[in-house]
């Protein structure tokens, strides 16, 4: 008996040795929540509207809750080619993002390739930063409504807002996800992200991101 709060003591110290370098481990990985509502519709034969906006629950560490709201404007100028044009607002932890962007989408059967130029004004910062992202999409129909979908996305910087920042490598994505058309103008999905941020030496961040998708077609 006498040894028992020994050995309790031991193995809560133990137990404090280990959480350390998950402590720290946890720093460089983290989850995030993000609900997204998409509004899109065809204006003419040729051209397309959405708007979609979005709700991100992040720690602190990773800038605060997150809310944003992006219009993009798409037509269509051959089979298979689309040519938009947009841009966005980014609030969060009561710092503002201004974020024009244009882009072209291919798409061939199930696989939709999309490249996007951003152009981000950050408050504060010493100029605009450019950032070029790469996506690849594949979408496949389950039947009775469902579709299931799995991509990847690099996204890099052409300049950094802060002078003397040239080009680099921001960030890595992996989606998987599922959605179910409920009628014709509405859809419910679920995705699952894969973030991960390189950061030279240092061993690469990684983010967890579970997203809700609402999407109504007018």
């Amino acid at each position: 008996m006498t040894r028992l709060p020994v050995q309790c003591a031991t193995l809560l110290a133990a137990l404090a040795c280990a959480w350390q370098p998950s402590k720290a481990s946890a720093q460089d990985e983290d989850v995030q929540l993000w609900q997204f509502f998409n509004l899109t519709g065809d204006l003419d034969e040729d051209t397309r509207l959405t708007i979609d906006a979005t709700q991100r629950w992040r720690e602190d560490a990773r800038g605060g809750e997150q809310q944003t709201i992006r219009v993009t404007v798409e037509q269509t100028v051959a089979e298979g080619v689309r040519l938009g044009v947009g841009a966005a607002v980014f609030e969060a932890g009561g710092a503002t993002e201004l974020r024009p962007h244009q882009q072209v989408i291919f798409t061939q059967g199930r696989f939709e390739l999309r490249t996007r130029l951003e152009e981000r004004f950050f408050d504060g910062a010493d100029r605009v930063e450019l950032r070029l992202r790469q996506r690849v999409q594949y979408n496949q129909p389950l039947g009775d409504g469902w579709r299931a979908s799995v991509g990847g996305e690099w996204l890099g910087l052409l300049q950094g807002r802060e002078d003397g920042q040239g080009a680099s490598t921001e960030q890595w994505r992996a989606q998987a996800g599922i959605a179910y058309r409920i009628s014709k103008r509405l859809e419910v999905g679920a995705n699952y992200w894969l973030l991960v941020f390189p950061r030279g030496d240092l061993p690469a961040r990684t983010t967890h991101v579970p997203q809700t998708v609402l999407t109504y077609r007018f």
